[in-house]
């Protein structure tokens, strides 16, 4: 489960995206450079493919089994987001992951219609599908959010089908929402491409029309940095203590109980002359801080050089801080400190011409922020017992 939104503007254009996925399974955050690869075929996550002769650098938030992305930006400034959808009929058992997509999209495509081509004809040829999940089998076909500077793309598919629309401004989740008014179809004529591929029972159950709903009245509001910060930390009305129960119907996603998926990594970028990202590179948005990084800057944690060893373990560390908040009630000063944190990282970031001090600052002022909270986080517990329970089983999980 996932939400992701874009939106172009007269000055700039905006990206955001949670990746919802098991509360366990780490995402990262890696930096890979631009190449002129040499050998012929390329391995993703199941399949091997031809190799292309250049691939962009980009920065994608990885889940750290898998080869492809769940969201990422490259250096044309082309973002990308994918969401699980539900559609009708058995889905592959092997090809390109929806994930694995993306990031040749990237790697392959300088404008959003290159990257949308790139997905397409890779569909065509090869089909999506094979196991997406970390603890358990999770097959879906994907929906897409393809953008730049200049043009924004919604791409859904159903097999080897699919239909694309441009937009303004958009959002997508974990349904199909494209009927007869899209702008280019795989069959070459119109059809009701929701109607005739959704899998209703699967999509209801998904809580995706709560969130949808939720970032599409979002999108009025989207023209700044901290607006779609606090978008990806939205929580459904209905929902009275988000630290202390699990719903599938919030932007924010929290496990717990019979939810069984959780937001593990949050991303916003910003294009306009450059390409700035604030990533949170840790789970649960709402208790997170959105990190400064500039495309082309030296990495320094979140982001992390492709390779590297390990590449979970700056995830985990931050995960201790989530999972010892989870089922306690946190104080409104946390929130207040959280909000005034970021703000100053904001107007640095506006005139910075020093965006690896900026940084190296974020990260120290970071550790000193969790450092403080993490003594003071109540000891009264919240939640039902089937909620502590299935977090005491992850948090078993997670450090044995």
């Amino acid at each position: 489960m996932c939400d992701t939104l874009g939106v172009i503007l007269e000055d700039k254009a905006l990206f955001a995206k949670n990746s919802d996925r098991s509360p366990n399974e780490p995402q990262v955050c890696e930096f890979y450079p631009a190449r002129d690869p040499s050998e012929p075929m390329l391995k993703a996550t199941y399949i091997e493919i031809d190799q292309v002769s250049h691939t962009h650098s980009c920065l994608l938030s990885r889940p750290s089994w898998m080869w492809g992305a769940e969201m990422g930006v490259n250096e044309h400034g082309v973002c990308i987001g994918n969401e699980a959808v539900f559609t009708k009929g058995a889905y592959a058992k092997t090809g390109l992951t929806g994930m694995d997509l993306l990031r040749l999209a990237l790697e392959r495509g300088a404008s959003a219609a290159e990257a949308r081509d790139v997905i397409i004809n890779l569909l065509e040829r090869h089909g999506q599908g094979g196991n997406c999940g970390f603890d358990h089998n999770f097959y879906y076909d994907n929906a897409f959010l393809i953008m730049d500077r200049r043009e924004l793309f919604v791409l859904e598919t159903a097999g080897r089908n699919w239909v694309y629309k441009q937009y303004p401004k958009a959002s997508i989740s974990n349904r199909l929402t494209i009927g007869r008014e899209g702008d280019a179809y795989s069959g070459g004529e119109a059809v009701d491409f929701k109607k005739k591929y959704s899998d209703l029972l699967f999509t209801f159950f998904s809580g995706s029309r709560s969130r949808w709903e939720q970032t599409c009245e979002a999108l009025g509001q989207a023209n700044s940095v901290e607006a779609l910060m606090g978008t990806l930390r939205r929580h459904d009305r209905k929902v009275k203590n988000p630290l202390c129960q699990g719903s599938v119907s919030s932007t924010c996603m929290h496990a717990g109980g019979l939810i069984g998926d959780h937001t593990t990594a949050s991303m916003v970028v910003e294009l306009d002359e450059e390409i700035k990202i604030w990533l949170t590179g840790s789970s649960t948005p709402c208790i997170s801080l959105f990190k400064p990084w500039k495309f082309g800057e030296p990495v320094g944690l979140p982001v992390m050089a492709a390779g590297e060893e390990k590449p979970e373990a700056d995830w985990i560390k931050r995960e201790q801080f989530h999972r010892s908040a989870l089922g306690r009630e946190l104080p409104a000063q946390f929130y207040e400190d959280r909000d005034a944190l970021e703000t100053n990282w904001l107007n640095a970031a506006r005139g910075s011409r020093d965006w690896a001090d900026l940084n190296e600052r974020a990260r120290a002022e970071e550790e000193a922020f969790y450092k403080r909270w993490v003594n003071q986080i109540s000891v009264q517990a919240c939640g039902s017992n089937a909620f502590k329970r299935y977090w005491a089983k992850k948090n078993e999980q997670l450090t044995g």
